[in-house]
């Protein structure tokens, strides 16, 4: 689909010698069904489970049809360098209602991550919008939905790969969007004094229950990311169903090469995977790689989830390297049952940054990144994420890993 017609149709600190191996993958990832672009959907597909997979509104709400996308490698490269992430949400807690469940804490403390059930199904929520009133899109329509982020990207980096992934609930109970009202975003990068246009590429993943239904998708925005460089990028006019359970957001990947970081594997990971009560575990491996024969050694992950709840819990993350025992994480912000709990975090440094609004709580928008280098061993060559859930259903876009190769003590 062009750029426009979606929207037309709705009127809308060592400097070290570069030595670089990458092998780079920007084809679309692996379909299972195609939609197409009349914005049809696609034939139902098999339930998952028997009749009616578990949800977490209803545990027995049936998935009508689904549209999974498997898991591929988008980027991959043995280089100096590192990946990270920024985004925000676009939908947040309605402040001018009550919650809509009782015993539920009010909407300014949800956003701030206090108080019990905080999570999107027991608020009416709203769109976030931090353009002016009167704003326009560059189709000429209202700028509606709005929120921007901050990448910070060292002198010495060169950016290398960046894909924009944007996804929300297109419909909540009979109410659904049409394909051709999410196809495509707005996305102001630094020094742009107006929005573009931005069109998904490759197919668009999603679930249809008769509770919701979610969606991702995404383009490649190297060039865009690469001349404009660091800096607050924003993105606007994102759609969804606004009701009690909505929720959307937008997030930026980007890997870089950098003279002054360590030799490490890079590869990041999309699709679009759905985890249920019922369903099987999504398992991510990442090959190709030796870790050197070292005491100290750096790894670090990361993934880009929808849906997972505040205070609603059973999600997990389970790591298993070549050497190593099967480990759950968790950290500071993740409890080891409550994995995908809308938060926006990490260790290291390299992956601060600033985002307006600025909620801790973001209402289904999960941006994760862990230091997993104590569980890496020296002679590793595999590593395999496993995300599972008991009680808390979510979606999964996409996954990153950094994994230092030489004997650098350098981290982050």
């Amino acid at each position: 689909m062009s750029t426009t017609a979606g929207r037309a149709t709705r009127a809308r600190t060592l400097v070290r010698r570069c030595a670089v191996a990458i092998a780079a993958t920007t084809a679309a990832a692996a379909q299972f069904l195609f939609i197409p672009a009349a914005g049809a959907l696609p034939a139902a597909a098999p339930e998952r489970g028997s009749a009616g997979a578990e949800h977490r509104d209803d545990p027995n709400a049936p998935v009508l049809s689904e549209h999974p996308i498997p898991f591929t490698t988008r980027f991959q490269a043995d280089m100096q360098g590192n990946i990270t992430r920024i985004g925000n949400t676009l939908l947040t807690c309605d402040e001018t209602k009550a919650p809509v469940k009782a015993g539920t804490a009010p909407c300014t403390d949800a956003r701030n991550g206090v108080g019990p059930n905080i999570f999107d199904n027991n608020y009416q929520m709203r769109y976030v919008n931090i353009e002016p009133p009167g704003r326009k899109g560059p189709l000429g329509d209202d700028i509606y939905s709005s929120s921007s982020a901050s990448l910070t990207l060292p002198d010495s980096a060169t950016v290398k790969f960046a894909r924009l992934y944007w996804g929300a609930t297109r419909g909540i109970g009979k109410t659904v969007l049409p394909i051709t009202q999410v196809d495509e975003v707005y996305f102001k990068a630094p020094g742009d004094s107006e929005f573009r246009d931005i069109a998904a590429q490759g197919d668009i993943g999603q679930i249809n229950t008769t509770q919701e239904t979610a969606y991702q998708a995404s383009a490649d925005v190297t060039d865009i990311v690469k001349a404009a460089g660091g800096g607050t990028y924003e993105v606007a006019d994102l759609d969804t169903v606004i009701a009690p359970h909505s929720w959307g957001s937008w997030t930026l990947v980007v890997a870089t090469e950098d003279c002054n970081q360590p030799m490490r594997h890079l590869q990041v990971w999309d699709g679009f995977q759905v985890e249920l009560p019922n369903s099987p575990a999504i398992d991510i491996d990442v090959n190709g790689f030796h870790t050197p024969a070292k005491d100290k050694l750096f790894a670090k992950l990361g993934y880009v989830g929808y849906d997972g709840d505040r205070t609603y819990t059973g999600d997990t993350l389970s790591i298993k390297t070549t050497n190593g025992p099967e480990t759950q994480i968790s950290d500071d912000r993740h409890p080891a049952n409550d994995i995908m709990n809308s938060t926006i975090s990490s260790p290291f440094a390299s992956d601060q940054f600033t985002r307006n609004p600025n909620y801790d709580n973001t209402f289904g928008q999960d941006l994760a990144v862990f230091d997993v280098s104590k569980l890496m061993r020296a002679g590793d060559t595999n590593l395999r994420m496993r995300f599972n859930t008991t009680l808390d259903g979510y979606q999964l876009g996409a996954a990153f890993v950094a994994i230092n190769l030489d004997d650098s003590a350098d981290s982050g």
